[in-house]
């Protein structure tokens, strides 16, 4: 069974152009015959060009002229020399769609280097970008990161040589002319989180303030996480699914976890069925990438007394509205969801939605609007392509690609509170549950 995907691992934010016209059919040159070393090319040209010329949700492309576009890149295609050209000039030209979740790849090179949901091993600690510096928000017991002295509030300014501005200034250089600031931001963030995890048993160097702002150095070993990897999908790699449920203050629950993906359904439930008696309840999805979509709505089943109209695919010819069930035993107290400017795609569309039907107070930053179900075909030559499917709205019609989540109450972290020990988003949160008012 093709699965819709809702993640931003592999999106890749695209690039506008200003063109015009309508619903485009397949030029007659696609078909004619092409040197034999450059055939597997076109055919994989066609193939992206034809999938979203017969998927894309909109048939009027946003006012490109999807005909012109076919033209314009066909000669390009011929004269390409390697599979890295060919997949740069098809990004180019999805880009030309401005959405996120259009993006070729090869699947082994997009793994290859660090990921929090797909790399085996980390050096135990998470990072944001606050006031233009690498602020470490968060360090994970006996891991390497705590082991050398890590701390919530330093600042990370160089990974293996690297400074983070370069890295910053490196991301700048590759990011879409039309991209908006929060987008800029998110795939900043990504790129130097993805750097803290790798294989096991390698090691990082990091530069980094402490506290009192005195410069320090450490060499981390990347430890094996801990728990197995989901296998979903032949389409995709294996996913690591952390998940978490415990009371905080007060009897307040808290659950956290990494991305949308099974087991996080079965696990929410059963979380849920144990804290029925929480005086409130906080669901941190900061950094959250986005994964399946039915995850999501498993979850709000839980959160709903009736039957619910949750959100709204717009597809080609039809719109599907998804309607949400309760399921067993029902929490009916306040919910607070977290989110920031990492979240993508399945997360996005989870807050925005049940921030939309008025089960769930929204706290922290506005997410990065990449939202979107795709799907994950092989070309001819061998790459993968991910394709959008259709458009994600909310219940009243907000369209959240471009837009992100607007949070009900927007909070940021700081370098001070977190050298302090304090979450500033995560108190908000609980003092929201006990106080009720926003």
């Amino acid at each position: 069974m093709k699965r819709t995907w809702f993640i931003k691992i592999l999106c890749i934010v695209s690039l506008v152009c200003g063109c015009s016209h309508v619903r485009a059919e397949l030029p007659q040159q696609a078909t004619s015959p092409e040197p034999a070393a450059a055939s597997v090319w076109i055919a994989s040209f066609d193939t992206v060009w034809q999938t979203v010329n017969e998927n894309h949700f909109d048939p009027t492309f946003g006012g490109i002229d999807w005909n012109e576009i076919h033209r314009r890149y066909h000669d390009r295609v011929a004269n390409v020399m390697d599979d890295a050209a060919f997949i740069e000039l098809m990004n180019k030209m999805l880009g030309e769609l401005n959405l996120s979740h259009y993006s070729v790849f090869q699947m082994k090179k997009r793994f290859a280097s660090g990921s929090p949901e797909i790399s085996d091993a980390s050096i135990g600690l998470d990072a944001r970008l606050l006031d233009g510096r690498a602020v470490i928000t968060s360090v994970s017991p006996d891991s390497s990161a705590a082991e050398a002295g890590l701390k919530p509030g330093y600042v990370v300014e160089s990974i293996d040589g690297i400074s983070v501005q370069q890295i910053m200034a490196d991301v700048e250089a590759k990011a879409i002319p039309n991209e908006n600031e929060r987008k800029k931001l998110s795939n900043i963030g990504d790129e130097i989180r993805n750097r803290f995890f790798g294989d096991p048993g390698t090691s990082i160097s990091l530069r980094f303030l402490d506290g009192a702002g005195t410069p320090r150095e450490a060499t981390l070993l990347r430890k094996q996480r801990v728990g197995k990897k989901t296998i979903l999908d032949e389409s995709l790699p294996p996913f690591y699914v952390d998940f978490q449920a415990r009371r905080i203050d007060d009897n307040i629950g808290y659950i956290s976890f990494n991305v949308f993906m099974p087991p996080v359904d079965e696990r929410f439930k059963q979380a849920i069925d144990s804290m029925l008696d929480m005086r409130g309840l906080i669901i941190d999805i900061r950094g959250n990438p986005g994964g399946m979509h039915e995850v999501g709505e498993a979850i709000v089943s839980k959160l709903i007394q009736k039957e619910t109209l949750f959100s709204v695919f717009r597809y080609r010819n039809e719109t599907k509205k998804v309607i949400v069930q309760p399921s067993g035993k029902i929490y009916a107290g306040p919910v607070v969801v977290l989110i920031d400017g990492l979240n993508a795609s399945a997360s996005e569309r989870f807050s925005a939605c049940i921030q939309s039907i008025g089960r769930a107070v929204v706290i922290g930053e506005r997410s990065s609007g990449s939202v979107g179900p795709s799907n994950v075909m092989k070309l001819p030559n061998g790459a993968s392509f991910m394709y959008l499917v259709a458009q994600s709205t909310t219940p009243d019609g907000t369209v959240l690609e471009g837009r992100g989540v607007i949070p009900d109450i927007i909070v940021r972290l700081d370098r001070e509170s977190l050298l302090a020990g304090r979450d500033t988003q995560l108190d908000r949160a609980v003092a929201y549950i006990k106080n009720g008012t926003h």
